[in-house]
């Protein structure tokens, strides 16, 4: 799926997977011979951890070292 539905799988905002993505938090994301991003299912269960993460107000340093585990 592109970035736009694992926003709405997700509930994060395109502009924040970017960003996760920019800084490491998530590996990039295989890209398509056009250059869109496509997620796997694998990567919703990781974004929506950091989102829920988040929430309960994990650092983004903490979140990465529990995906790390």
């Amino acid at each position: 799926m592109n970035i736009g539905e694992a926003s709405k799988e997700t509930g994060l905002s395109v502009k924040m997977i970017r960003y996760y993505e920019g800084i490491g938090l998530i590996p990039p994301a295989p890209r398509t011979l056009s250059g869109y991003r496509v997620y796997r299912w694998r990567d919703l269960g990781t974004l929506r951890f950091i989102r829920k993460a988040r929430d309960l107000g994990f650092l983004v340093e903490h979140i990465q070292r529990l995906i790390h585990l």
